[in-house]
């Protein structure tokens, strides 16, 4: 038994070994306030960063509803095990022509704007995945799309592609990539996923969907950083994707060469497993913890 326990510690703290192999050369950037969403609920708070770059409209509409308080008060009506976490009015809103949001899957590649640092070539459902600014993405020789990694949001939407309105989803389990260019990602988690992952899942028979309103887990305020109270201010930074240490940390998990290893991993990298901490600092007390 004790070795066993041994054994499992030493994969746990070789795991941690490699996510933080290169912080010598790790920087950090600083997330824009008006990127930032901060969701309240029962089980915790969960912060978002939003990306105008990939999702413009999608985004200011979502800014609009945040300062709103449209989500106060609804809930995560479909959650599926190892798949999604969605909220949102469901069908209890009516959604008119005039707010349905344009599908933003895509964007058109332009190498001098996205800073991208890439991951893997021939991934499996894309030429090349990579970075752009610690958001997942994937491209080809002509667009450029963010990835359904878990903690990605993105627009919930019926069969039309310009259906997608009010509702998100959280990925919460295993990376869903066939979704990749036919949902709207627009956001992702950057503080609070295991808040997300204590949301209240829904029967597996029923699609995820919890008819009890009561057992759902429900949205008490969702707020912009200038709407939290002075107390409450917090700057938000994530790993630089383009920093030479984010690269070299990149490489020790690509590179699996440890003695733990009886057979070594080949050498690929999946770039939803590629971990990019979050560090938090409160402004009125400057105190700072990492997340990853």
């Amino acid at each position: 038994m004790h070795t066993l326990l041994r054994t499992l510690l030493a994969a746990a703290l070789l795991a941690v070994s490699v996510s933080l192999a290169a912080q010598d050369g790790m920087t950090w950037r600083r997330v824009a306030p008006e990127n930032l969403v901060f969701i309240g609920m029962d089980e915790g708070e969960i912060v978002l960063e939003l990306n105008p770059a990939f999702a413009p409209e999608t985004v200011h509409r979502f800014r609009q509803k945040v300062r709103d308080d449209f989500y106060r008060g609804l809930s995560f009506y479909r959650v599926i095990e190892g798949f999604v976490a969605q909220a949102g009015p469901g069908s209890d809103i009516p959604v008119g022509e005039d707010e349905q949001l344009p599908p933003e899957f895509q964007r058109l590649r332009d190498d001098e704007e996205l800073a991208w640092t890439g991951v893997q070539m021939d991934d499996l459902f894309a030429p090349e995945t990579g970075f752009v600014d610690g958001f997942p993405a994937a491209r080809d020789a002509r667009s450029v799309w963010l990835t359904h990694c878990p903690g990605a949001v993105a627009v919930a939407r019926g069969t039309a592609p310009d259906t997608g309105a009010h509702d998100f989803y959280i990925v919460i389990g295993q990376a869903p990539r066939y979704l990749d260019r036919n949902l709207t990602v627009f956001a992702r988690v950057i503080d609070g996923m295991e808040v997300a992952q204590r949301i209240a899942r829904g029967p597996t028979e029923e699609n995820g969907i919890i008819e009890n309103d009561m057992a759902r887990s429900r949205i008490g305020r969702m707020r912009l950083a200038d709407q939290l109270a002075e107390e409450e201010q917090r700057e938000f930074y994530v790993m630089d994707t383009t920093s030479q240490g984010f690269r070299d940390m990149m490489t020790a998990r690509r590179d699996r060469d440890h003695d733990f290893f009886v057979h070594t991993p080949p050498a690929v990298l999946d770039v939803c497993q590629v971990p990019v901490a979050t560090r938090v600092e409160r402004v009125s007390r400057l105190s700072r913890r990492v997340q990853e």
